[in-house]
């Protein structure tokens, strides 16, 4: 690994040639570079990969916009990938801009442009998929935009899968928030692609200050004295309310938590002069509230004679995208907020009034944005000041308190470099307790990136696919950095393992004249393994029928017959039998002994078990899933079914599931509308289902309801299939894009109608919802395994889905 390196630490002297290149692009700037961005651009101008971990506005994408312009300079071509498609959009208009529309090409799934362009951006899940399937030819380097949702819960895998597969012919130039374990990421990367400098700059080049602001509205600075707790007030009726409409929290009981209104708070802010500010609220509905109790307040921060310039951008966005339709409730709002000089900004915006708001922002016309948690994820939105209210969020669990590199993210927001000389964070306590957790949580320290790493059915039809060898696959898999963390945390129980053993000899007195205690702890855990395999076999129930092989068919490396079984469990018995402690005389007496140290065995016992488990996990993960497909007859020896060629090939988290539907006839001889609706039900889970619409709809088309029933019936079985075999991987299935799906496809013109009357939700998550189902629909286009009916059906789908407002929104 080649470690952190200093601002001081600048590399060796520069080629002349190299020396001229970095001098032209310094050109391109009206400021100095930072030592750590000329650190990182001399490592991408001698071809090596590099990692840089730095806060939010420090300037980290300069280094990638130095790794696009070598590129450039020597006529080959660079990948830029980010996690969101909203960024990816963002960096290829940015792009556009700067080199030249036709130097830039884009692939995010639903949309293809310019494919073979020299500087192509795309999401990690198209780079992840063109690594497998095909290696990218002329690529000098490789940005991954945002590396830090390595340790995202749904998408981490894609990242490792990335450097895995990645070619050692192409640069990586990786760039993070700051994490604390940049160098423990860098020496995986070094160890499985190629050596890469890790630059740790944890300073911003903005100061922060970090203030509370109280229940009833006052902003003190963190280093102010801890206000004393006011006494809980007792359960009241509710609706009674403690304090006036402006003056604080209702309180119903000792469990209510909410902070100061954005009333209180805002005109602080503009008294201060700490605006511009993004307010963040952790619910859409939050944000809704604090925009439209501005609004019902009176409230307006534009000033007059800038009026027009906003009526000139909204006019210009409603021209450019004429299927908008501004008498929305959520439209109406966010644009009378702008008039006034506040914004609205989360997921269920339509993404052309996003963009119209971010703009503003830009411009100084909008002068606070209530906006959720994903407006901090690369969107360039700089602030004076960032109010985050509360310290806590929902999650799939209930609520939980922020991680430190959950609320630096967000404050990173706030302090413009070259305009304010510090930016402010003002935490909203939501309790009178939330001041002490509000502390602790920035006493801390950056959490480190967790492995998220898992084995799904596409990533082990492709590795099958691809390598055939089972032990040539397991070195795959046992590439990525899960198994790394793992190898760390063995380790450390090696050596607590061996300190315990000492203990234990020491406590239980055992003295035997044929073994030490590790020999017989050896002998517990072989047994014990004997006696796990002898339970796992059983529980599969091998040797039984299995779906999808014929009699006499050759055995497949993936599993084994019931006699195959039977041999390894006899040469594990035969391989316990060979132990010193299998025959001794004084074993009886000697396990007797340990259990008396009881709690000591236990750990011990339980650190044995921890270090196979570590040892076993990813491999134990593909295995299962392999059992799965050749449940359903996708995996034969090491030869993929159509259906299992098909999985491999798509960029779902319900791939399983889409193959089964695919091909099980449910689809079959429906008409375009009736099909797109059917697959609607496997796009992403909604925040919110809703199957009222979809009833109506299916109570009018019975046939319709007959195949949505059959799908069910796919997706339940998968789910008793797994349970079986103790794979882990998400379903989902639901019908709350059904209804609205089949009337858009089906011709429904009426954007406010269709909303109203078959959705009721946010347009933004709609036009998301559509987006996604356009992607599935052309993969399932893209597969020769499909019948021709298939695809054309779904070929009109995608025509009469991407049209309208949806089409517009495709590059935004």
């Amino acid at each position: 690994m080649n470690p952190p390196t200093s601002p001081a630490a600048i590399p060796e002297r520069l080629c002349d040639e190299d020396q001229q290149l970095l001098e032209a692009f310094r050109q391109r700037y009206p400021f100095p570079l930072d030592p750590f961005q000329e650190q990182a651009i001399r490592h991408v101008l001698r071809g090596e990969s590099v990692i840089v971990s730095a806060p939010t506005g420090a300037g980290k994408t300069l280094i990638a916009e130095f790794a696009i312009y070598r590129a450039l300079a020597a006529q080959r071509r660079v990948i830029y990938t980010t996690p969101l498609k909203a960024l990816s959009n963002q960096k290829f208009a940015d792009f556009g801009r700067q080199y030249g529309s036709d130097l830039v090409g884009i692939l995010t799934g639903d949309v293809k442009v310019n494919p073979q362009a020299p500087i192509l951006v795309m999401t990690t899940e198209i780079l992840r998929n063109l690594l497998f399937t095909e290696k990218p030819e002329d690529v000098a380097s490789a940005v991954l935009d945002e590396c830090h949702y390595l340790g995202d819960e749904g998408r981490g895998t894609v990242w490792e899968e990335i450097v895995i597969n990645c070619p050692t012919t192409i640069q990586l130039v990786a760039l993070s928030a700051t994490v604390s374990n940049i160098q423990e990421i860098a020496a995986w990367i070094s160890q499985v692609h190629r050596p890469i400098h890790a630059i740790y700059h944890p300073v911003r080049p903005v100061p922060l200050q970090y203030l509370l602001c109280h229940l009833d509205g006052e902003i003190v600075p963190l280093t102010a004295p801890k206000r004393k707790s006011p006494p809980v007030p007792e359960l009241r009726i509710r609706g009674a309310r403690r304090w006036g409409r402006d003056r604080g929290p209702a309180l119903y009981g000792r469990s209510r938590r909410r902070p100061a209104s954005p009333s209180l708070v805002i005109p602080q802010l503009q008294e201060r002069r700490w605006l511009p500010a993004i307010y963040f609220i952790f619910s859409r509905s939050g944000c809704e509230r604090a925009l439209r109790r501005f609004l019902e307040d009176g409230g307006s921060l534009l000033e007059p004679d800038r009026r027009a310039e906003v009526d000139e951008a909204i006019a210009n966005t409603l021209r450019d995208y004429p299927s908008i339709m501004p008498e929305t409730e959520v439209n109406g709002l966010l644009l009378e907020g702008l008039r006034r000089g506040a914004g609205l900004h989360h997921a269920g915006v339509l993404p052309a009034l996003k963009r119209l708001t971010e703009v503003l922002f830009e411009r100084g016309l909008v002068k606070v944005v209530f906006a959720t948690e994903t407006m901090s994820l690369g969107i360039h939105m700089p602030a004076k000041s960032v109010v985050i209210q509360g310290i806590r969020k929902r999650s799939d669990i209930g609520f939980r308190q922020l991680t430190l590199n959950e609320l630096t993210q967000m404050a990173g927001r706030a302090g413009r470099r070259g305009i304010d000389p510090e930016g402010k964070c003002l935490i909203a306590l939501d309790a009178p307790e939330a001041e002490d957790e509000a502390r602790d949580l920035l006493a801390g320290t950056p959490e480190p990136i967790q492995s998220r790493f898992r084995v799904g059915y596409s990533s082990a039809a492709l590795l099958v696919d691809l390598y055939r060898d089972p032990a040539a696959i397991r070195r795959v898999i046992e590439s990525s950095f899960g198994q790394y963390q793992n190898r760390q945390r063995i380790r450390v129980m090696e050596t607590e393992r061996a300190e315990l053993l000492t203990r234990l000899a020491k406590t239980a007195g055992i003295d035997s004249p044929c073994c030490t205690i590790a020999d017989l702890l050896a002998f517990r855990e072989k047994r014990a393994a004997l006696e796990a395999e002898r339970e796992r076999v059983r529980r599969l129930g091998l040797g039984g029928k299995r779906k999808g092989r014929q009699r006499g068919a050759a055995a497949s490396p993936w599993s084994e017959s019931l006699h195959e079984a039977r041999q390894r469990i006899e040469a594990m018995a035969l391989d316990l039998s060979h132990l010193p402690c299998h025959r001794c005389p004084h074993r009886g007496n000697q396990e007797r002994l340990l259990k008396r140290s009881d709690r000591t065995r236990q750990a011990l016992e339980g650190r044995g078990q921890s270090l196979r488990d570590l040892e076993q996990s990813y491999w134990e993960q593909f295995l299962r899933v392999v059992e799965v497909l050749r449940h359903f007859g996708y995996l034969a020896d090491s030869t993929l079914s159509p259906e299992g060629r098909l999985i491999a090939s798509l960029r779902h988290d319900n791939e399983l599931t889409v193959a089964r539907v695919a091909f099980s006839g449910v689809l079959e001889g429906l008409p375009p509308a009736e099909a797109a609706a059917v697959l609607s039900c496997l796009v992403e889970e909604p925040r919110e289902t809703e199957t009222l619409f979809a009833r109506e709809l299916l109570r009018r088309l019975p046939h319709l309801r007959r195949r949505v029933q059959a799908l069910e019936s796919l997706a339940e079985e998968v789910e008793r299939v797994q349970q079986n075999r103790r794979v882990n991987l998400p379903i989902s299935m639901h019908t709350t894009y059904l209804a609205v799906t089949y009337e858009w496809t089906a011709g429904e013109e009426d954007w406010i109608r269709l909303i109203r009357n078959f959705f009721g939700g946010h347009e933004g998550d709609l036009i998301r919802a559509f987006r996604r189902l356009i992607d599935l629909c052309r993969q399932l286009i893209d597969s020769p395994e499909l019948p021709a009916t298939l695809r054309s059906s779904l070929h009109q789908a995608v025509r009469m889905l991407d049209r309208g407002i949806v089409l517009e929104s495709a590059l935004i």
